[in-house]
Parts: C-alpha cells; structure tokens; sequence
C-alpha cells in the first residue's frame, strides 16, 4: 500500500542536547550581567536625577536665550528649582508647577566656585553667570556633585558656551 500514514519520513522536529546546553549556557552569560545592574538602584537613582538636572539646566539656558533675560537654576542640598533673575518663578516643563523639584533620596553639594551663590544664571546667549548682575561669565568649569546610595554622579558647565554635560 502506498502513502500509508504509519511510515516516518526520517525527519523529527525538536532541539538536540547540543542546541539546548548552547542555550541555557547563552541565558546564564545574560543573567549573570545584567541582575547586578537591576539590583544597584542606587546608581540608577543617581544616574536617572543627574540626567533630569543637566535637562533642567539646559532648559533654564534655553528658556534665557528664547526670553533675551537672565534666568536661572537655585539649588539646595536636596531641591533646586527654575526662577527668573529677579527671583521670579517659572514652570516646569515637566510637573507644570512652580515648587521646588526634589530630588529623592540624592543630596547636591560640591558646587564649586564660581557656584558660590547657590545658583547659575544664563544670558539670552547661553552664557552663564554665577553672579546674575555680573557682566562677566564664570571663569571656569562649574561643577555639582550629585550623591546617594554610595553612588555619585557630577555635572560640568563649561564657561562661554555653557554646554553641560553628565560625568
């Protein structure tokens, strides 16, 4: 009898043993470098904070050059929060409020000079300023030293450009 449906082709499907050890030897490598990073919250907290402040300083610069004023960003140990040179408030582009924005178990300090005012200030050109009725820009790199968790983060103004970067 011919095509009798009990005769096998000679072809099985599945995975051999070889395929399955590649496999799971493949997942282990995966896990094993990427469960340490989920499980150091710390750095991500740091990390995702530092992101959002070098953000709002960027848009703080922004908002100076689009307005032709000086506005800029105050900053505390745990809050900083957006103003215009005259101490004015301004909107978050994100909480659409006025209040400070707290930073969740991260402390700012190092603001080294020329951030001796607890703030930096932005021209309608970008450029920044320690002091808001100063004609001159800061003279060096402004530094703030971002903490938690043992972890810590730095973002870095660069004079006359005013370029800010995360480190």
């Amino acid at each position: 009898m011919a095509g009798s449906p009990d005769i096998r082709s000679g072809h099985e499907d599945g995975f051999t043993l070889v395929e399955l050890v590649v496999i799971i030897l493949l997942l282990g490598i995966l896990a094993f470098t990427a469960i340490p990073r989920f499980l150091d919250k710390g750095a991500i907290d740091v990390s995702v904070m530092a992101e959002q402040l070098a953000n709002d300083i960027r848009y703080t610069q922004s908002l100076a050059m689009t307005s032709g004023q000086r506005n800029r960003i105050n900053l505390t140990a745990t809050t900083y929060q957006i103003t215009t040179s005259s101490g004015g408030l301004l909107t978050h582009p994100v909480t659409g409020g006025t209040g400070p924005i707290a930073l969740n178990g991260v402390t700012l300090s190092g603001w080294s000079p020329p951030l001796t005012n607890n703030y930096v200030a932005f021209d309608g050109r970008g450029v920044p300023y320690s002091l808001v009725t100063s004609s001159t820009g800061i003279a060096g790199n402004a530094t703030i030293t971002l903490s938690g968790g043992g972890h810590t983060r730095t973002i870095v103004i660069s004079p006359e450009t005013g370029r800010v970067i995360v480190q």
